[in-house]
């Protein structure tokens, strides 16, 4: 069984290098792009030249949330099945780690070969206040300014305050959101390419969302043939901050890996340091 892990990173160069080693240890190949606004280092891009069973590349310039992160995932699968016969599709981010040692990885997925796992809430059930509707029902254009910036939050604020004012509202409705980050199955991947291809409405109405990518994959596999094939999981360790936003591991979260059923874990940077060795000392040898 053929996997491909699709990564999409903007930074750590020197991390990527060393967890997608481990990955292509294990017989994964590693599609992973670059955002655009990014100046790669001569030395990254050598490696991933000479490194067999990795492909970068570096089409998009990436603003937080906007849709380029759809594009450029997208991008890459097409890529991957131009390449081969991939039976299964990660997608992850570059700040990313498995929990486990890449063979116990991909074992686990060659078991449940027509699964699809996607971490999803019923917004029907869970947000009775309606408070993610403003993520679509507003415009947002999170491609021309970044929301991460002092400027962009402000702007992208008042913008939607403006609409408000106005009465605009979109006529649009997503009943399921969730991480974008999952683990797709050949036959849905290819479902998912055709449906895109004759719908390009769909993408055109997540392209001025909040964070569209997290409605994007949920609500076509949940109004398709492919919706009892989902496991809702990510299969993620995630440390949420009490406002919703992800945050980096320590090496206190590594009982929490071990005794859970991930496989992955997000975010690592500077401080992760000590929990990186003590996973990888984790792994056989």
């Amino acid at each position: 069984m053929r996997q491909a892990f699709l990564i999409t990173a903007y930074k750590d160069f020197d991390w990527i290098e060393k967890t997608v080693d481990i990955y292509t240890s294990g017989g994964i190949d590693c599609y992973i792009h670059m955002d655009k606004k990014t100046r790669m280092p001569k030395e990254f891009m050598d490696w991933a030249a000479r490194k067999e069973g990795v492909f970068l590349y570096s089409r998009y310039k990436i603003n937080w949330g906007s849709y380029k992160h759809i594009s450029a995932v997208l991008y890459l699968i097409k890529e991957a099945l131009k390449n081969g016969q991939y039976d299964y599709f990660h997608i992850i981010s570059g700040n990313s780690f498995i929990t486990r040692p890449i063979g116990e990885v991909a074992a686990f997925f060659e078991k449940t070969p027509n699964a699809n796992y996607i971490q999803m809430d019923d917004l029907d059930e869970i947000d009775v206040d309606h408070a993610i509707d403003p993520w679509f029902i507003y415009y947002h254009f999170l491609h021309w300014y970044d929301k991460k910036t002092e400027f962009g939050n402000n702007f992208d604020y008042y913008f939607l305050k403006v609409q408000s004012r106005l009465g605009i509202r979109r006529k649009l409705r997503f009943r399921y959101h969730g991480l974008f980050y999952s683990h797709l199955s050949r036959a849905f991947i290819d479902y998912a390419l055709e449906f895109v291809e004759k719908n390009p409405g769909y993408l055109r109405q997540l392209k001025t969302c909040n964070i569209g990518e997290e409605f994007f994959f949920h609500n076509m596999i949940m109004d398709s043939p492919y919706k009892d094939t989902v496991k809702n999981t990510s299969l993620f360790y995630n440390k949420w901050s009490p406002g919703g936003v992800a945050q980096f591991l320590t090496e206190e979260d590594y009982d929490i890996l071990m005794k859970g059923d991930y496989l992955f874990a997000r975010k690592f940077g500077e401080g992760s340091e000590e929990l990186v060795e003590h996973i990888c000392r984790s792994f056989p040898q």
